[in-house]
Formats: structure tokens, C-alpha cells, sequence
């Protein structure tokens, strides 16, 4: 992938302001955001790439600081299920802080001289963008992940594209320890973001710390979600095949969710084949949104298309992303009733690294050991909201149920 430039940004004389995205071009949430600003005429700016030392360590301090709970975030309003990423961020010059891709494209509609918006008015149109958006996100990541550090597990250049895009933290011979300590690090997560390898697995060939780690009593899920990614492909592959977007004529947040997880995976050789191989008219999407190739036509929400060819995305995301979340919510559930506190800090990768907070479950088949995760809790309730204010015929016309 061409991606990342130095300074990716696009000059609107509708838009005054210039923001900065602080993130790395390996983070999929970071890619979303970058095409919803780019498309919707933001002006904003990269960084750390393309920032100097000394205005990035200002930065970096900010953001220390920001996660330390020293200063706000100003959007969206945080709960008590929530927790701040490692990236992004959109920051102003004037101390705004804002996070939350998803919410962020509603920050957008409001702010950007687009007319057309990435969040649609009409309630079942919205809802269907926001269902898959968080699908993408949510379980979207799991698949991601999985493909850069098992699937590319020995051709993906990560680490090393980390360090390059973070030079202002690990300078001269530092960047090479800062490449091998970032990939062992994510490798490590891998149990944690749903990739369990089986107790014999093939990768004797890479040194140790870049093997995919296997865990005492977790089921293996490298199968689930190889095979739930090959099945993402074929569904996209067919939406896009009579449609430039996945709800008809128009970019959504949809969209920008979809591109970000798997333009992510363009970077990574073996992926990236793999998508290329399998889904040609995906990856040439993907090309064409990263070159900002937003061929649009002017579609009211009513227009949009949510059956057709679309149904079948939706049926995948009722096969596994449904039902993760909703055992997720009741494991939360589970968990508060029996004493534990309800807010995020008791949960998430702390408590997985704890062994804490687990609860067992099954998606398409298949057994597996999670950690309650609080924002998957806030993402399920949020879906299931929506679910509930949609009118029933409108409901009827979907192919899944969030009852």
C-alpha cells in the first residue's frame, strides 16, 4: 500500500479549523477515520508521521496526560463502560479532545460541508450502518489482527513500520528494539483479541516471542476465524459487485469501518494475497477509497439499498457478531449480580491478563474463552436501543434479530 503518506490532508475553504489525527497507519480504527475526514472535506493532518520531534513529544505528552485522566475528553461524553484506546485521537489546537471513530462520523455530519452524511437519518438506514459498523469494529478486528500476526505471520513488516511512523520515541538503534518489542507485544495479545492457537501449532520456524501463543483451557479459534473471514469476503465481494458502496450509491460509515479493517491487511503480504485472490473487486475498492476516489451519487437514506445482495453481509453478522455480543452482555451481567463493579477498569485486557472475569461460550460451532469486554457491553446496548425504536415491519425486512 501506498499508505502512509507524511501528511495526508485535504484542504476545504468550508471547513476552518485543521485537525490533528494522532494514530498509526497499522491501526484499522485509525484508517476509518482518516477516510471519513478525507471524504467529507475535514482539513487535518497526520500524526505522528510528518510531525517534527518536538511538536510530537508535545503531543505525546497530551495524550499521557489525557489517559492519566489530567485532562477531558470533550467527545464524546465517556461512560463507565468505556476506556480510551492507545489510538486514535482527533485533537485541536486549542486543546480538544475528541475519540470513538464510530462516534466521531456523527461529529463529522455536523461539522463537514458534505451534504450528503456518513451516519443516515432514516431510522432503519442507520441502523444498518451502524450494525455493520460495529460489526467491522468489534469482530472485523479480531479477523484483522489474526491475519497480520498469524496469517502474515512471516511476511508482515509491522514492527517495523511502527518504529519508522514513532521515530520520535525510539531513535537510532532504539527503533529496531521498539520493532521486535511491538511485535512480541501483539503477538502476545492475540488470546485476548480472540486468536487462540491449537496446542501443536505450525510455526516452530519463528522465533519464539512472533510464535501464535496457544492458553491453558482456552479453546483454539484459529479456524473460526479463518474461515468467518473467507465468508466476509465472499459476502463483500457480491454487495460490491452491483454497488459501489455497501448500502447502494453512497459512502457511509459503513464503509469507512469495512475499509479501516481491511485496508489495514493490505499492508500484510500473505493477507493481503489472500483478499486480492479471493475477493478482486474488494481490494480494488479498498485501492480506491485509500487513493480518495469518492465516486459518489446524490442518494436520500430512502433510496439506500438494504436488501439484495447486502442480506447475506447481514446473515454473517447475525452468525457471529450477534451472538458474541450478546454473550458478552450477559457474562457482564453475570458478573455485576455476583459483586463485581460494574465500571471498565474491573474488566477488559487487565482482567483477561488476571485471569479474571472469563466466561465461555460458542459462535458458528464452535467453543471459546473470552474476557468480558465493558465496550462491546455499550456497543451491544446501543444496537439493541436502535433495534427497539425501529418501527416491527421494519424490522420484518431485515434478515436477523437483535430480540
Amino acid at each position: 500500500t501506498s499508505f502512509p503518506e507524511c501528511v495526508r490532508r485535504v484542504d476545504s475553504g468550508a471547513v476552518r479549523e485543521r485537525w490533528i489525527l494522532w494514530g498509526a497507519s497499522l491501526s484499522p480504527y485509525a484508517l476509518k477515520l482518516d477516510a471519513m475526514l478525507r471524504r467529507s472535506g475535514v482539513d487535518f493532518r497526520w500524526r505522528p508521521a510528518g510531525g517534527g520531534r518536538l511538536e510530537n513529544l508535545r503531543l505525546g505528552w497530551r495524550l499521557e496526560r489525557l489517559r492519566a485522566g489530567r485532562l477531558t475528553i470533550d467527545y464524546p461524553p465517556m461512560s463507565e463502560l468505556d476506556e480510551l484506546p492507545q489510538v486514535p485521537f482527533l485533537l485541536s489546537n486549542d486543546g480538544r479532545n475528541l475519540y470513538d471513530s464510530s462516534a466521531l462520523a456523527t461529529w463529522i455530519d455536523e461539522r463537514s460541508p458534505h451534504t450528503q452524511p456518513l451516519v443516515p437519518a432514516e431510522p432503519l438506514a442507520r441502523f444498518v450502518a451502524r450494525l455493520i459498523d460495529e460489526y467491522f469494529d468489534e469482530f472485523g478486528l479480531y479477523m484483522a489482527h489474526h491475519n497480520r500476526w498469524v496469517t502474515s505471520a512471516r511476511t508482515n513488516d509491522a514492527g517495523h513500520r511502527l518504529s519508522g511512523e514513532f521515530g520520535f520515541v525510539w531513535a537510532g538503534p532504539q527503533r529496531s528494539f521498539g520493532s521486535r518489542w511491538f511485535s512480541a507485544r501483539q503477538v502476545r495479545r492475540l488470546p485476548y483479541l480472540f486468536s487462540v492457537a491449537p496446542q501443536t501449532p505450525d510455526f516452530d520456524d519463528l522465533p519464539p516471542a512472533l510464535r501464535p501463543p496457544a492458553r491453558e483451557g482456552f479453546p483454539p479459534t484459529h479456524e473460526l476465524l479463518d474461515r468467518s473471514f473467507l465468508r466476509m469476503l465472499e459476502r463483500m465481494e457480491l454487495v460490491l459487485s452491483d454497488r459501489p458502496y455497501l448500502l447502494g450509491d453512497r459512502f457511509t460509515v459503513a464503509d469507512a469501518s469495512a475499509f479501516g479493517q481491511l485496508d489495514m491487511n493490505l499492508s500484510d503480504p500473505t493477507a493481503n494475497e489472500i483478499i486480492e485472490v479471493r475477493a478482486p473487486l474488494t481490494h480494488a475498492w479498498i485501492r480506491r477509497i485509500e487513493d480518495g476516489r469518492f465516486e459518489e451519487r446524490p442518494v436520500p437514506d430512502e433510496a439506500l439499498e438494504l436488501g439484495g445482495r447486502l442480506r447475506g453481509l447481514l446473515e454473517e453478522i447475525g452468525r457471529v457478531f450477534v451472538p458474541l455480543m450478546r454473550q458478552n452482555e450477559a457474562a457482564y451481567e453475570r458478573e455485576v449480580t455476583s459483586g463485581a463493579p460494574p465500571d471498565s477498569s474491573y474488566y477488559n485486557e487487565s482482567a483477561f491478563d488476571a485471569g479474571r472475569a472469563l466466561y465461555d461460550g460458542e459462535i458458528d460451532g464452535t467453543p471459546f474463552r473470552a474476557v468480558v469486554k465493558t465496550f462491546q457491553v455499550a456497543v451491544w446496548r446501543g444496537l439493541c436501543a436502535q433495534w427497539r425504536a425501529l418501527d416491527p415491519d421494519k424490522r420484518r425486512e431485515l434478515p436477523i434479530s437483535l430480540d
